[in-house]
């Protein structure tokens, strides 16, 4: 799934209400992806190599490769949830179902770019046949799937705050949402 996507189901899931949810779970959408920019940024910037190199082979030799599978890793993000919980931790509770919430949603929607699940414990990657972007794996499916689940979150959280600077928010993180879409489409 696209980041803001995440953040949406996030929000519209776990945050919000009561407002003390929101950065944890804001966060939790946003942080496994967090690597990914800082990866294309000094691909793109800095070594200045062009787009599908970046895509179809540093991708996946890069050094933050392990970062983003613990970052999507059931048992640590449940391990963080466990923790929270012992400690009686609302905002790390919040920011473990959040993180639980975007690797759930990651699983049946990522097929060449998969994460290692179980990491680190297993190296094994589950290979879905739908794919969020990937047109060879049904990438128009799962990105309309996605549009149409971001969509129905955006209607919940619009629904929920009345704050027009915070329904604007809402908007355009969803707009970033679907422009990605148009441009795989």
């Amino acid at each position: 799934m696209n980041t803001p996507s995440h953040v949406l189901i996030g929000c519209a899931a776990v945050g919000s209400r009561p407002a003390r949810r929101f950065w944890p779970a804001l966060l939790g959408g946003a942080l496994p992806d967090a690597p990914i920019y800082l990866f294309y940024a000094y691909e793109k910037l800095i070594l200045r190599a062009p787009e599908l190199r970046i895509w179809r082979q540093d991708y996946f030799a890069s050094p933050v490769q392990p970062v983003l599978d613990a970052l999507h890793s059931f048992p640590l993000i449940l391990g963080a949830l466990a923790v929270a919980l012992a400690a009686r931790s609302e905002v790390l509770k919040w920011f473990s179902l959040s993180l639980l919430l975007h690797a759930c949603t990651d699983f049946p929607l990522h097929h060449d770019d998969a994460h290692r699940q179980f990491f680190p414990f297993s190296d094994y990657r589950f290979a879905s046949p739908v794919s969020y972007w990937d047109p060879r794996h049904y990438g128009a499916w799962g990105g309309g799937i996605e549009l149409a689940v971001t969509a129905v979150a955006v209607a919940v959280l619009l629904r929920r705050h009345k704050n027009a600077r915070i329904r604007t928010l809402w908007a355009a993180i969803w707009l970033l949402n679907v422009v990605p879409f148009l441009y795989w489409g």
